[in-house]
């Protein structure tokens, strides 16, 4: 397979474009660019300097992906934007570079779908298969784990995390980390249930289903009066048996019993600043690196 470029396109001599890409008319491609096998780039593509897209990706007109940071404090370091393999990012949708204090890098995985109007700010980590609704704002140091959904029109506030296999209903103004495999929904947002739609999608047991629903009552809505301690230590004591099962396990999310996983989120919440475990991490190492 050749590399495909419309008469129109401008590409970089510095731009790496591996056998099978297709680069539209009117597309811009910048130096220092990586594009891998397969990639579609529609129509009024942009692509900046710093930028590595993986395999069969497409993306879709006016995409802007790789520009400057958005942050005062950026002072033109060499930053990158790196997006995984399989992705879907439609129009207008831009996605910036990371800052020299934020680990130098926004990352994107594989199999994402990010939709129209999607904004995706510096020093976002956004993992594998997550959706991102229209007109979605991260702001900077986001952490979107594996799997997780956001509806249309939601405000992501920075170095908010949403949890693994988490849905965030559209319009939501979210300024709290939102815990794996939970509904959160208004403004601000709030947990609301477990994402049993999404579980139930990924072919979970039943029985874990209700493991999780009945921690969700325990922490988030205090039945028998138990405070959010006390709550936690008693899904802890009850989980040994559990994790020793075939239910016990979060498939797709490292082999962690998802109760225990739940608890630990939860738990880290409060190491940050309202809420917001990534914000404990300000000028750390950890940050630093972008995690």
């Amino acid at each position: 397979m050749t590399v495909a470029i419309h008469p129109t396109a401008i590409v970089h001599p510095g731009a790496q474009l591996e056998a099978g890409v297709a680069v539209g008319p009117y597309c811009v491609v910048g130096d220092r660019v990586r594009i891998g096998r397969g990639t579609v780039l529609h129509n009024h593509v942009t692509v900046l300097s710093g930028t590595t897209l993986g395999r069969d990706n497409v993306v879709y007109p006016y995409a802007v992906l790789g520009a400057e940071p958005q942050d005062l404090k950026y002072a033109g370091g060499d930053t990158e934007l790196i997006i995984g393999d399989r992705n879907r990012i439609r129009e207008h949708a831009t996605i910036h570079r990371g800052t020299e204090i934020g680990g130098r890098r926004t990352v994107i995985g594989n199999d994402c779908l990010i939709m129209v109007g999607v904004h995706v700010a510096h020093d976002c980590i956004v993992e594998d298969e997550a959706v991102i609704a229209n007109g979605t704002m991260l702001g900077g140091h986001c952490l979107v784990e594996f799997g997780a959904g956001i509806g249309g029109g939601a405000g992501i506030h920075h170095f908010t995390t949403i949890g693994a296999l988490s849905f965030v209903g559209g319009m939501a103004r979210v300024n709290m980390d939102v815990p794996p495999f939970v509904v959160s929904e208004g403004s601000p947002a709030e947990p609301r249930k477990i994402n049993t739609t999404a579980l139930m999608r990924r072919k979970w047991p039943p029985e874990q289903i209700e493991r999780l629903r009945s921690a969700f009552r325990l922490l988030f809505r205090g039945e028998d009066g138990a405070i959010m301690r006390e709550a936690i230590a008693k899904l802890r004591g009850e989980a040994g048996e559990h994790a020793r099962s075939p239910f016990g396990r979060c498939l797709g999310a490292g082999g962690v019993d998802p109760v225990l996983r739940l608890c630990d989120f939860v738990e880290r919440m409060d190491m940050g600043l309202h809420g917001r475990y990534r914000e404990s991490l300000r000028g750390s190492p950890e940050d630093r690196r972008g995690r």
